[in-house]
């Protein structure tokens, strides 16, 4: 009998998903993938859909093959289509990479080997588990029969309902050169908003808020440090950690390392590292060391660096720490109103623009979308245990309200974000990729031989 996986979410992790199903597809254990997904960047998802060539990947291009097996098929791909564009750092433009997606993509629509990939191009609002598989109920009431469900998707951007901040995936830069700027957040996703505004010929004020005040830090030369299990001191508490970080940096730079490896040399670890952390060691890093955390862990390329810097100095970007309280729509314009931590005061300002860049933690934590709100409301899933997504067991299993695994129901990408932490880049959406394949394929081997 021939399976139905539908993988709901045609963004990055929906598209890798998709792509590894169908290389392991076999003649024996045959299959065919539905993608759903209604939103506009079909393959591309959020951040691959930009055209500003200065929003750069902060990853090299060698690191980010949609398969972990093949690590230069996305090199590969850039040295046929794009020759030249790794000369340098590494760090190419993210619309590249959206194209390397969209390649994939039209690649499981077009086969002749397989069964190509169908999509329904409508939103899903719910799932029906069955003994055998689930229903996918869509948005027009229709219901879609699956052995097998991969939720791909993430948790979107802001919506309408959410006032008077812009979305700064969705809204250009304001046509007025001269207008008053506000950013709030002040990691990866203001320093692409800064971009487009700079390469728009911004000359107005840009203002970018938050409670830490830091930017990423530069990428530098790639050494990673080996790292084992073994040197890790897996389930110490948050406190213990950071301090055995702190010295087994100190310790690597004395011998004239960098910091830089130490965490790369740490980045495979990761997951197993939250895995073990206690969860109260979980709740303390969220709110005392995850800003720091993510300015070291997710960096940007010198070349990004070297122009915010340029703005910095040229006064043409301010950063303030800060945290937001309230904003009202005036007539065109936005009343902000933050508190200012080197003041220890409220302050209101008037802005022309106010773009929300505080990341997917946020919108994790205020409103789900309607699939995960309904799972969770129909005690199909449950959130894990600080809110940030969906409780998934290793295998990636989505878990019910009563703790019970399912074997049909699977998650990867952003909604596993509070399960496994380090769930949003390319190499650790693949490496899930190829677990949850290898899975579905071990279970239809299974009941084939039952």
């Amino acid at each position: 009998m021939t399976k139905h996986i539908v993988i709901i979410g045609g963004g990055a992790s929906g598209i890798v998903m998709a792509a590894h199903l169908f290389q392991n597809r076999n003649e024996v254990d045959k299959f065919r993938i539905t993608i759903v997904e209604a939103g506009p960047h079909l393959a591309r998802g959020l951040a691959y859909s930009t055209s500003n060539p200065s929003h750069l990947l902060n990853v090299r291009a060698a690191q980010i093959s949609a398969f972990a097996d093949v690590p230069d098929d996305f090199v590969r791909w850039l040295d046929i289509h794009h020759p030249g564009a790794t000369a340098g750092d590494g760090f190419v433009p993210r619309m590249l990479y959206g194209d390397y997606l969209e390649k994939l993509l039209h690649t499981l629509t077009t086969s002749a080997q397989a069964a190509p990939v169908q999509i329904i191009a409508q939103e899903c609002c719910g799932l029906r588990p069955l003994e055998a598989g689930a229903e996918v109920l869509l948005a027009d009431g229709s219901v879609l029969p699956a052995h097998f469900v991969v939720i791909a998707a993430g948790f979107g951007t802001r919506q309408a309902s959410d006032g008077p901040l812009l979305d700064p995936w969705a809204q250009e830069v304001p046509d007025d050169r001269e207008a008053r700027v506000v950013i709030l957040g002040t990691g990866l996703t203001m320093v692409d908003k800064v971009l487009s505004l700079l390469d728009a010929g911004h000359q107005g004020p840009i203002l970018a808020i938050s409670r830490k005040g830091l930017l990423p830090r530069p990428h530098g030369p790639h050494h990673p440090l080996s790292l084992s299990t073994a040197d890790i001191p897996l389930g110490a508490s948050i406190h213990y950690l950071m301090r055995w970080l702190t010295q087994l940096v100190a310790a690597h730079q004395a011998v004239g390392g960098n910091w830089r490896d130490v965490m790369d040399g740490l980045r495979p670890h990761i997951q197993t590292v939250w895995k073990h952390l206690p969860k109260d060691s979980r709740a303390r890093f969220l709110r005392h060391a995850a800003s720091l955390w993510d300015i070291h862990r997710h960096r940007m390329p010198q070349t990004q660096a070297a122009r915010l810097q340029a703005a910095l100095h040229e006064k043409k970007l301010e950063i303030k720490k800060g945290r937001f309280v309230d904003a009202l729509a005036y007539n065109d314009r936005t009343i902000l109103t933050f508190y200012n931590i080197a003041s220890n005061s409220c302050c209101e300002l008037e802005a022309d623009a106010v773009y929300d860049c505080r990341g997917i933690r946020r919108r994790a934590v205020h409103g789900l979308p309607p699939l995960l709100g309904s799972l969770l409301k129909q005690g199909q899933a449950r959130q894990d245990c600080l809110g940030l997504g969906l409780e998934f067991d290793g295998n990636f299993s989505l878990i019910d309200a009563h703790g019970k695994s399912s074997n049909r129901i699977f998650g990867m990408g952003p909604v596993t974000l509070g399960t496994f932490w380090e769930t949003i880049a390319i190499p650790d959406i693949r490496l899930q990729a190829q677990h949850i394949a290898r899975q579905l394929q071990a279970q239809r081997i299974e009941a084939r031989e039952a």
